[in-house]
């Protein structure tokens, strides 16, 4: 059968994958088909996606929506749960028996171990024709729908009785109602015994885990954009950073070489001044001539066009002139 969305996504045009039929295939080789009242296909098509994706269940899963009087083939989840709850050494309090690490998550009366245990079989069948997962981890079950994870439970209530008014006692009986739990941050909700009794109630609970189920990979998916986005943003900021150093690096090498280069000039011409100086007034001269060899080295060294090596500055940093 389509899987849910099917006609939804084939009316909006979108690509469909159709799975080849199962060659070992068991179930139902036959279909019902319903033939709507007048005036009632604008209102289905009203239905929120809740309501739709229960209905298209029920018509679709109809068999597997049934819970049966006995356990029939019961799935392997169940037949350990039956097997603990069983044992004489089960703890009892206030008329609730509990399953143990390692079994479905199920809390009920002895008289109702078996409606509980027929209901969580059907149930967890129903989540296997949709290929949904049931599993238990520790002292509590889960199920996978769709990629999200879901804890469940399944307990009977249980009613107050005041008693001693003297030490504020209160005794607690089960009531026979059974309780079926979502438990997921920002997702949990129960079904229970009421106009309709829980075995009842399959298609919505299905219906619910797997709208909520696609609306958590939806938010995923925005999520993922986001981060994909944001990231793409954070990289895109360190290399322009990276390159913004690297420019700003430059030009100040630059700015200081021009900086370098002006004091060369202006030192060379400063070294001119001082040879024409000293002779026009004394002469040349031995130390004149040194000196002015010496200063001229030193010009060269410090000037960035010629860079002269001098094993004396090797070590000495042009842009301050200290070691």
């Amino acid at each position: 059968m389509p899987k849910a969305g099917h006609w939804q996504k084939l009316k909006f045009g979108k690509k469909i994958s159709q799975p080849p039929l199962p060659l070992n295939y068991m179930g139902n080789n036959e279909v019902t088909l319903t033939l709507l009242d007048e005036g009632e296909e604008n209102s289905a098509s009203n239905l929120s996606p809740l309501k739709f994706l229960q209905r298209e269940i029920e018509a679709n899963l109809k068999p597997y929506l049934k819970v049966p009087e006995k356990l029939s083939n019961p799935d392997k989840l169940i037949i350990a749960t039956r097997e603990g709850l069983n044992r004489n050494e089960r703890y009892e309090h206030n008329g609730i028996i509990s399953c143990y690490r390692g079994e479905l998550d199920i809390r009920a009366a002895k008289t109702n171990i078996p409606r509980a245990l027929r209901f969580m079989d059907t149930l967890i069948k129903l989540f296997q024709v949709r290929e949904h997962n049931v599993f238990v981890d520790n002292s509590s079950t889960y199920v996978m729908v769709k990629t999200q994870k879901f804890e469940i439970s399944l307990r009977e209530k249980n009613k107050r009785i005041p008693g001693n008014e003297r030490w504020q006692t209160s005794n607690y009986l089960p009531t026979g109602v059974l309780v079926f739990k979502i438990n997921r941050l920002f997702h949990t909700k129960e079904w229970k015994d009421g106009k309709l009794k829980l075995e009842d109630q399959l298609s919505s609970i299905l219906a619910k885990l797997e709208i909520v189920s696609d609306e958590l990979n939806a938010e995923a998916l925005i999520r993922e954009k986001e981060k994909e986005i944001r990231q793409q943003q954070e990289f895109l900021q360190k290399e322009f950073e990276k390159r913004q150093e690297k420019d700003l690096a430059a030009f100040k090498e630059t700015l200081q070489k021009a900086e370098r280069w002006h004091k060369a000039v202006n030192l060379r011409n400063f070294i001119d001044a001082v040879e024409q100086k000293t002779i026009a007034e004394n002469g040349s001269s031995e130390d004149l001539v040194n000196w002015l060899e010496w200063a001229r080295k030193k010009a060269d060294w410090y000037d960035p066009f010629i860079e002269r090596e001098d094993e004396l500055l090797k070590n000495v940093d042009k842009t301050v002139l200290q070691i």
